[in-house]
């Protein structure tokens, strides 16, 4: 934010240049500061708020938008009234404040920028809910309500959130709703799903109690803490955890419920009723389990690739259980199985029991793998750097594809499912083919490292990308001239030089005579030869008539010496590459 003040006539006039952020969207107020306790936002119309403003009852027509500068406050006192249908649009810089418990029944878009922040209630303690069929709120500051409900069972929802939702209650959900956090969610008690709601934590989530996963999805990447209450997984729900997922209550899973694990997750009681915990595909990965009370199967299946740890406890110490070993984890044997899905024993699944005791896990531990899904819950490509020894003239073996994945423990990149482009190159000689894969290096390139960066992008989704380095070292790449001048036959004397070399002397005849065949020599070992330097605008403007063939300028736009070759405006010629003429 920048002010600036002007004095003028003994006042003080004040100027509040808004956040870039703000400006963005709200660059065309209709309406600035209405005075009007009782408020209508009329179709179209963009109302600016650059002062305190405190209104009673508003309604908001179809395509209103109202926009609130950083450390203004808007409080609507009482009553929200909006139409099914209509588009109503919230961009916040500053604070947006309800003091009752508004239901918004249009489709709502709030956009709250870092340091902006929506509540409901003067303590943030009232219920905010979306009615309409089409809702998003994307947050970089903060939201403080006490219940964040989603109440049409027919709406699409999108939350995304880069900062604060403090929510002194529960969130409801209802509809097709894709939640994705990387900032901090508090949940003060517990949250619900819909049948077609997904949780993406990339950041941290913290509930009080538990959650009713119906038959959703959860993701994590970040970390995940659930309270004392319980997690009840309903038939097809997934929890896949990258991250830390923690439980201080009770899991219930279900027949068709499934858990993936490839980070760490510590679970204090869970239920399986035939459920399925997972791991890795590939024995390079392992999921690590702690559990305090001892699991009962019921049918679950368990494997591949997946290590578990009892513990009594794991606050204020994680202290580790006396006994280990799979009697210790299940209260009896589960159907191990590994990664066709085939049932196994657990070694054959890989399935070990506190393998950190005697560093038998094969994989450590990782809760951080850097990457945060897609809103449909996929992952992004996997770019992975290269490096190519090529010589001049050739081109790599390989592609860059070769250790790329088409998405996070997805295929193999190939030119078919990612979409390939080159960045940018050290060398405009030396350029990815994006067509195979191959980097091609020119005949003229010299000997050196050069790199490329280039990005692939999925070609079902091409919004999600991933960008990658190749270092290319090119070998038997010297084109650089070295044959000797030409002396025999006959040779023309060079009439005039200048020198800092001492080699002129009066009475001497043989200098600059013995440097043959040029009108002027120059001898230097401290200082260069400068021609005129000018940019590529202004060798545009030397006038036609004055052209030269053999004109010579140094362009600094092209950083190349340039020679004109004919004498017209199209015979300038950069002059970049060392080579032998034949």
């Amino acid at each position: 934010m920048i002010k600036i003040y002007f004095k003028n006539d003994g006042y003080l006039l004040f100027l509040l240049f808004l956040s870039i952020n703000y400006y963005s969207q709200c660059t065309s107020c209709t309406v600035t500061n209405p005075t009007s306790s009782n408020y209508t936002f009329s179709s179209g119309s963009v109302v600016c708020f650059t002062t305190n403003t405190t209104l009673s009852d508003v309604t908001f027509e179809n395509n209103s938008k109202i926009c609130i500068a950083p450390g203004v406050t808007l409080v609507i006192q009482n009553n929200v009234n909006s139409a099914n249908g209509s588009n109503v649009t919230f961009e916040i810089a500053g604070t947006l404040q309800f003091n009752q418990n508004p239901n918004i029944n249009s489709n709502l878009t709030i956009n709250i920028a870092s340091g902006g922040t929506m509540r409901s209630g003067s303590s943030g303690n009232n219920n905010f809910t979306f009615s309409g069929t089409a809702n998003t709120l994307t947050n970089r500051g903060g939201v403080d309500v006490g219940v964040l409900g989603f109440g049409n069972n027919d709406a699409t929802n999108v939350i995304d959130n880069y900062g604060t939702y403090s929510i002194t209650s529960n969130i409801n959900i209802s509809g097709t709703t894709i939640f994705r956090n990387f900032g901090t969610i508090n949940v003060g008690q517990n949250f619900s799903s819909s049948n077609a709601t997904t949780y993406i934590n990339c950041g941290t989530m913290n509930t009080a109690q538990g959650y009713n996963l119906s038959s959703g999805r959860v993701i994590n990447t970040g970390v995940f803490n659930v309270g004392t209450g319980t997690v009840d997984m309903g038939s097809n729900s997934r929890l896949e955890n990258y991250g830390t997922f923690y439980s201080k209550g009770a899991i219930n899973g279900s027949s068709t419920s499934s858990i993936y694990n490839e980070g760490l997750l510590k679970i204090t009681t869970w239920q399986p009723n035939g459920a399925s915990i997972k791991g890795p595909a590939s024995s390079s990965k392992k999921g690590f389990v702690y559990v305090i009370n001892p699991i009962n199967p019921n049918g679950a299946k368990v494997g591949p690739n997946l290590d578990f740890t009892r513990y009594s406890q794991y606050e204020a110490t994680m202290i580790k259980s006396g006994t280990q070993g799979s009697t210790a984890i299940f209260a009896n044997a589960p159907n191990y199985i590994n990664t066709s899905g085939a049932t196994t024993t657990a070694a054959s699944a890989n399935v070990t029991f506190d393998c950190s005791a005697g560093g038998t896990c094969g994989a450590s531990l990782t809760t951080n793998i850097g990457l945060c899904p897609n809103m449909d819950g996929s992952f992004p490509p996997i770019a992975n750097s290269d490096n190519f020894a090529i010589n001049a003239g050739a081109s790599s073996v390989t592609s860059v594809l070769v250790n790329d994945l088409e998405q996070y423990n997805g295929v193999v990149a190939t030119t078919s499912n990612v979409i390939l482009t080159q960045v940018s190159t050290s060398n405009p000689n030396v350029t990815l083919n994006t067509s195979t894969g191959l980097v091609q290096v020119g005949s003229n390139v010299l000997t050196g490292n050069y790199t490329i960066t280039y990005q692939i992008c999925r070609v079902s989704l091409p919004s999600s990308c991933s960008t990658a380095t190749v270092m290319i070292n090119v070998a038997g790449g010297d084109p650089v001239c070295y044959k000797p001048a030409i002396n025999s036959g006959t040779t023309l004397p060079s009439p005039s030089g200048i020198t800092s070399l001492t080699r002129a002397s009066p009475g001497d005849t043989n200098w600059p005579e013995t440097r043959k065949g040029a009108w002027l020599v120059l001898e230097s070992k401290t200082k260069g030869f400068v021609v005129n330097r000018l940019t590529t605008t202004q060798v545009e403007q030397i006038p036609a008539d004055d052209l030269k063939e053999g004109m010579m300028v140094y362009n600094t736009t092209l950083n190349c010496l340039q020679i004109n070759t004919d004498g017209t405006a199209s015979g300038w010629k950069c002059f970049n590459t060392q080579a032998c003429p034949d």
